[in-house]
């Protein structure tokens, strides 16, 4: 198959794959999980129901995929948050805004249902400790500039501090979910925050 074919091939196959997930969420999110079936997904995303069997072959697959995807997208712009900053304690102190902010609109249009079903097992294990090993990571870039307590291991900072900023996703305001992030990060001691970012 020449490449060009074969690039344009995969692309589609993407394409496809991308409707389908976007779909089956939006569906979830309407209905609830059980409210839907493979024929109205493939009906919603433009495919026919042998399409679809060829990329998934349940709705619980689908949906457990379509977490990862969101996952992934959230590790991406949280490591964009990080570098783009101006020191290593901004970066933190960034990344532990945006977190509260996917957590705010997580909590805000997932059901009980659906948060149930991709947050369980294997995946749900691996998601949280690439997040995890991501904070940690910001964490200890803070700690060798002298920017976050060092009386703790940078592991144990990032775990403590993306549990506490899982409550955002109960906040009902804009200023909850700053007041809860100012809350971390004086918990963490962390120096280097930019001005409008809630620093003194």
């Amino acid at each position: 198959m020449p490449k060009l074919w074969k690039d344009t091939v995969e692309e589609h196959r993407r394409d496809v794959r991308t409707a389908i997930l976007e779909t089956a969420w939006a569906l979830a999110r309407e209905r609830g999980v059980r409210g839907i079936t493979m024929g109205l997904v493939a009906e919603q995303a433009g495919i026919s129901r042998a399409t679809l069997y060829k990329y998934f072959h349940g709705i619980d697959e689908m949906l457990v995929a379509g977490h990862a995807e969101h996952v992934a997208q959230h590790l991406s712009h949280l490591e964009a948050l990080h570098n783009e900053a101006s020191s290593a304690g901004a970066g933190l102190h960034a990344m532990l805004r945006g977190y509260a902010q996917i957590c705010f609109h997580r909590g805000a249009s997932a059901t009980a249902e659906l948060h149930g079903l991709v947050h369980r097992g294997d995946e749900h294990a691996r998601n949280s400790a690439d997040v995890t090993t991501l904070f940690a990571k910001a964490v200890r870039d803070a700690q060798d500039r002298g920017q976050v307590r060092t009386d703790l291991a940078a592991e144990e900072l990032a775990s403590y501090s993306l549990h506490a900023l899982e409550a955002a996703g109960q906040a009902r305001s804009a200023s909850a979910i700053d007041h809860l992030v100012k809350l971390v990060a004086e918990s963490l001691h962390l120096q280097g925050k930019t001005a409008g970012s809630g620093s003194d």
